[in-house]
This record gives C-alpha cells, structure tokens and sequence, in this order.
C-alpha cells in the first residue's frame, strides 16, 4: 500500500508541476508593436519616396507598379519605350510616351490614357480623349494596331 501511495502521489506532483509549466508557457504574452518594414527597394526612385509633397493622384501612380512597353514600327524601323502606370478606372490607366516616341507613331507623345475594352481591344487617346491608336491583343504578351490601315505596328511587353 505504501509503494501504491508514493506512485499516485508522484503522478499527482508531476502532474501539478505539468500543469503549471503549461500556464507559465500558455501564458499571454507581451506582444511587439508592428513595425514597418524598413528594406527600401530601388524600383522607386529617391526623389518620389517622400510623398508628402506628390500629388495624391501621382501618389497612386508611384505606388502602382507600372508595365512597361516597346513601341516599334516595323515599316519605318523605329521603336521607343512606353509606360502603362496606374489604375485610373477599373478600366483606365494611366499612360506615358516620352517625346521621341512622335518618331515611331504620330501624336503618341501626346498618349495619356490607356483603356483596356471588354473584347480585349485597348484604346490609347490624349488627355481630351481623341483616339491615337487602338490595338488588339497579339500573341503571348503584345498588341498590335487595329485600324489603321497599312500600320505595322507593334507593342511588346518588357519584363
């Protein structure tokens, strides 16, 4: 009876000392105030990473990560680079051709607005919506020129 009693009495030890490890190590705990994370990456550039005196409108294009496009015109061998940044609508976005890109079309320089269609087709217009091109979904990532005739016209997404 003796042996009997120090084998429950050592299971009920270990068990109490069992108990209280599990509520020290259950415990609540003191939880660290979330941080930002302080990596800076350099796809933006050090003169946009303060915000505070950037539009709000040029804000989203910064925070948006844009799709970049070559621009070539196989009929006068010319090419430039075009930018498609932010979401304007659910289907507009912002667009941008630097000033040589009047070399590979007309009147691309002066693109602001990028608008994808339901059909897939996009419109590419100024900023008083005059239409400059419309291009229809190529293979894999390009679109090509849609009505204008004659036009060997081409863009390709770059990664």
């Amino acid at each position: 009876m003796k042996s009997s009693f120090v084998i429950v009495a050592t299971a009920v030890v270990c068990a109490g000392i069992s108990a209280i490890g599990i509520g020290f190590w259950a415990g609540p705990r003191q939880v660290a105030q979330e941080a930002a994370d302080p990596i800076v990456l350099g796809t933006i550039p050090s003169a946009l990473r303060s915000t505070s005196s950037v539009p709000s409108s040029f804000q989203a294009h910064v925070m948006s990560p844009p799709a970049i496009f070559s621009v070539s015109n196989f009929t006068r061998k010319t090419v430039c680079i075009v930018e498609r940044g932010a979401a304007l609508t659910s289907r507009s976005r912002d667009f941008y051709a630097p000033p040589d890109c009047e070399q590979v079309w007309p009147g691309l320089a002066r693109a602001s607005n990028w608008t994808q269609n339901e059909d897939g087709s996009v419109i590419i217009s100024d900023s008083n919506g005059a239409i400059l091109l419309t291009l229809v979904r190529g293979r894999h990532f390009s679109y090509e020129a849609a009505d204008e005739p004659g036009a060997d016209l081409a863009l390709l997404m770059l990664p």
